[in-house]
């Protein structure tokens, strides 16, 4: 990158000076051999507009034009509209330190004092290498729904941010107007028009940023290396937010925002931000520590941000649905997972019974003599009411069963089962809430689908009608210019017409006025005597200007001639007959040749300036009226762009109106179904942990107590 030399133009580090406006600048592009003589560009082809007008790209200090030279090279040309304190030595400072470094993110350039030529004065320009490539914003747009490519883009702008820091520099209006991607997906920085670079140290900032990517204390004092900090976090936090979760581009966005996520209300008011808040709630734990930590950096660090911290050593995600995302390996939220302690707890030695009464056991004991081959205490019992008292058995069985219910262990495992069933009435609940929630999102989810093709189609029509409407002006500026050129070429027309008449009239009237000094009299015509002039005379014929010809028709064998005066009329005289006539005709015809040889040749200096004059008039007519149908097409284009965005933005509001509740919805639900998911996995947990601690009481059962009492082991 090289800045020009200084030369004998206006421009310089003096004083501000007034210069050109946008469309002064687009009336002098019209005529780039003009404009740009001596130069390099001179000659250069400028892209046009519908109306065939210099296309600008309008900024806040500039108007830039699209310019392509004769062998093809094609340069952006930054025209000032508005001089910058220490402009030139700026761009002399930036264009020295940046040529000496070796990142593909820069832009040649070439500050020029004497660039352009507008009404007579020279003017600096800035002449910068052309670049194929689309900004931030649109490239997103295209690629959104690709979040491997955007989480990409996001560790680019990483190493962007690192590579402007090492070599010392502060872009000073990092957004997404000024990052362009390229076909390869590298970044480029474009405008250093607010540039930081070592030389500058001291000065203050040419300008303080686009609004939405600036913090909002930011002055003119901050301006320094560490001047992209805060537009850093703003755009990387954007950047992994829709790598991670793409839907969030259609969910936080109005159509045609200057900004990607977050914005300077965002700034101003986080605490009742809801882009923000939806950011700091967002199930994945990576996105949500992000937007926490640049939370952060709004409360308390806004005045000076810290440097950039990327997601060093962690990749972004692949994107993740609309819903949480799951883990593989447990089948949970990931977000839950995080929060939740893994447990697995060891199953809990059987319960035994530990009281057991004497005088109960001895009793049995007794009736376990009286069986014969030592049977089980149940068929003891059986057989004792059929050998023994049926009184003494039923007291037994009242005392046993008795003894049963004493055991502190029955009224545990009695306790621990009633637990187990009601933690699975729980566990089905909660699996019935989370299926119901999860269709509830998945229905929101179809609608919202629904609402935005919807919104998607009226955005289209309103595009639509725009179109149509622009297309029927720029027909009707059409005609009316095509009108304005026909009656152009018809007044120059008319000019060379009315000039051709009034010189075949001065030939006419000189030829008259000549002929007329010839008399008949005098002429010495052979064969024409004192009586046939006197004759002549009689008829009106005294010199050659009185007749213009004669003609000849036939008297029986002889011819008669007639001589045709000006004003149309045949005469004949008497005693001139044929050859005296052809005679006289002839001697006419001799001084009329001799006089058209000295003829006028154009209409006299009082008619030519009367055509000039009204020639002049009509032409600056029609030019009026030409710029007129130009002003006034221009003037209704911009209408017509103004309604659009009148109407655009009236839909953007009803739509983002719109939008926010359904995001809100969206995310309230989405919290519901995780809230619903962890609800289940732990009235699962709580379940298994029932159906673990009820089972540690299986032993406790009358058969095993009856055992119990006759063995003394459980």
């Amino acid at each position: 990158m090289t800045t020009s030399p200084s030369s004998t133009s206006t421009s310089g580090d003096g004083p501000a000076r007034p210069l050109p406006s946008g469309a002064t600048y687009v009336e002098a592009l019209q005529d780039t051999a003009l404009c740009f003589r001596g130069t390099d560009l001179a000659g250069a082809e400028v892209r046009v507009d519908a109306l065939g007008r210099p296309r600008a790209i309008s900024g806040n200090f500039a108007g830039v034009f699209s310019l392509t030279v004769a062998d093809g090279t094609r340069y952006a040309l930054k025209c000032f509209t508005r001089e910058a304190p220490e402009q030139a030595t700026r761009y002399r400072a930036i264009g020295a330190h940046l040529a000496g470094l070796d990142d593909d993110w820069t832009v040649g350039f070439d500050y020029l004092d004497q660039g352009i030529l507008v009404e007579g004065v020279w003017h600096p320009v800035l002449r910068m290498e052309w670049v194929e490539a689309v900004n931030l914003l649109r490239w997103l747009d295209g690629h959104v729904d690709d979040p491997r490519a955007v989480a990409g883009m996001a560790e680019r702008f990483a190493h962007l941010v690192d590579r402007l820091a090492a070599a010392g520099v502060g872009h000073g209006d990092l957004q997404h107007g000024n990052l362009l991607v390229t076909a390869d997906g590298s970044l480029k920085l474009v405008d250093y028009d607010g540039m930081y670079v070592p030389a500058l140290a001291g000065l203050p900032a040419a300008e303080t940023g686009h609004r939405n990517y600036q913090s909002p204390d930011r002055t003119a004092a901050d301006f320094g290396p560490e001047v992209d900090r805060f537009s850093s976090w703003v755009i990387y936090l954007s950047l992994v937010a829709f790598a991670t979760d793409p839907a969030l581009w259609r969910q936080l966005r109005d159509e045609d925002a200057e900004h990607l996520v977050l914005a300077e209300p965002d700034f101003a008011d986080p605490a009742g931000s809801f882009r923000l808040a939806t950011l700091t709630g967002h199930p994945d734990a990576r996105l949500r520590g992000l937007a926490e930590r640049f939370q952060d950096v709004l409360l308390h660090h806004r005045a000076a941000p810290p440097p950039l911290e990327p997601l060093a050593g962690v990749e972004l995600s692949d994107g993740v649905e609309h819903r949480v995302g799951v883990a593989p390996a447990t089948g949970l939220p990931s977000w839950v997972v995080e929060r939740l302690e893994p447990r697995v707890p060891a199953p809990p030695p059987q319960v035994r019974f530990s009281r057991r009464g004497p005088v109960l056991a001895a009793l049995t004991w007794a009736l376990a003599v009286l069986l014969p081959f030592g049977v089980p205490a149940a068929v003891l019992v059986d057989e004792a009411v059929a050998l023994a008292d049926v009184s003494a058995v039923l007291a037994w069985a009242a005392a046993t069963a008795a003894g049963y219910r004493r055991q502190p262990e029955r009224a545990e495992a009695r306790a621990a089962r009633d637990e187990r069933e009601r933690l699975g009435d729980a566990r089905r609940a909660a699996a019935d809430e989370a299926a119901r929630v999860d269709r509830e999102a998945r229905s929101i989810a179809a609608a919202t689908e629904v609402a935005k093709a919807e919104q998607e189609r009226r955005r289209r029509d309103l595009q639509h009608r725009h179109d149509e409407r622009l297309r029927a002006h720029q027909r009707a500026v059409k005609l009316d210019l095509d009108r304005i050129d026909r009656e152009r070429q018809a007044a120059a027309t008319r000019m060379r017409l009315e000039e051709q008449r009034l010189l075949v009239r001065r030939q006419k009237a000189h030829l008259r006025t000549q002929l007329g000094k010839f008399r008949l009299a005098n002429a010495g015509v052979e064969g024409v005597g004192p009586r046939q002039i006197a004759n002549l005379q009689a008829v009106g014929i005294r010199t050659a200007a009185d007749f213009v010809g004669v003609r000849y028709e036939p008297d029986g064998l002889d011819r008669v001639a007639i001589f045709v005066l000006v004003d149309g009329r045949g005469v004949t005289a008497a005693g001139v007959g044929e050859v005296s006539a052809v005679l006289i005709d002839q001697w006419r015809e001799r001084l009329t040749a001799e006089i058209e040889a000295d003829r006028p040749t154009a209409p006299t200096p009082v008619e030519q300036q009367a055509l000039r004059s009204w020639f002049t008039a009509e032409r600056a007519r029609l030019d009026a009226e030409h710029q007129r149908v130009l002003a006034d097409a221009e003037t209704a284009i911009r209408d017509l762009r103004a309604a659009l965005r009148a109407e655009q933005v009236a839909l953007a509001d009803e739509m983002k109106s719109a939008n926010t509740r359904t995001a809100r919805t969206r995310v309230e639900h989405e919290r519901a179904v995780s809230e619903a998911e962890v609800r289940l996995e732990r009235a699962e947990r709580a379940e298994a942990e029932g159906v673990t601690r009820a089972d540690a009481f299986r032993p406790i059962t009358y058969r095993r107590y009856l055992r119990f009492l006759l063995t003394g082991r459980n």
